[in-house]
């Protein structure tokens, strides 16, 4: 993880929810065997009907929405260089019902392994205090319900987590 600053606000907030998400002891692939790798964590929706396409389940780490706080702000610094600023990180998961012999029928089941993970990650004081040391303090994760919708012909189920972040960081030189 890296120190947020007011040069990359946005790129290293979702490099740093990247860095522990991909994780395999903290996010485990529910599909595959911890000895085995595939491509599941993305930057936007992938091609499922891509060759290169690793299957289901999936999830996907979307860029930072980032607010900064006003001049009417409580808590701004005097010098006016530093500010609250806000960002929320929405991470989208994708499971399938879909499966061969043994796992067919476990699209349900992988959501909820992969959203256990996703937020004990999240809440682990460990981490916490790691994104708090890099300008990402009260790490707030918030979730949807699951719905399910039909993509490609194939009935997936989806879930989003919102996760957001509060700091007073210097925003100019």
């Amino acid at each position: 993880m890296a120190q947020v600053t007011y040069t990359n606000l946005f790129s290293e907030s979702r490099n740093n929810i990247v860095t522990l998400l991909s994780n395999s002891s903290n996010v485990p692939d529910p599909t595959i065997s911890s000895a085995e790798h595939r491509k599941w964590i993305y930057s936007r929706e992938p091609d499922v009907k891509a060759s290169d396409f690793s299957g289901y389940p999936y999830f996907v780490i979307n860029p930072s929405d980032v607010d900064i706080g006003g001049e009417e702000e409580k808590g701004n610094s005097l010098d006016m260089k530093s500010k609250y600023v806000f960002w929320d990180i929405m991470i989208d998961i994708t499971t399938s019902d879909r499966g061969y012999g043994g796992k067919d029928g476990l699209g349900l089941s992988h959501m909820d392994s992969i959203s256990n993970s996703i937020i004990k990650t999240l809440l682990n004081k460990t981490n916490r205090q790691s994104l708090s040391q890099n300008s990402m303090k009260f790490a707030t994760p918030r979730t949807s319900s699951v719905t399910t919708e039909i993509r490609n012909n194939e009935l997936v189920f989806n879930r989003s987590i919102i996760v957001s972040f509060k700091s007073k960081i210097q925003v100019s030189a």
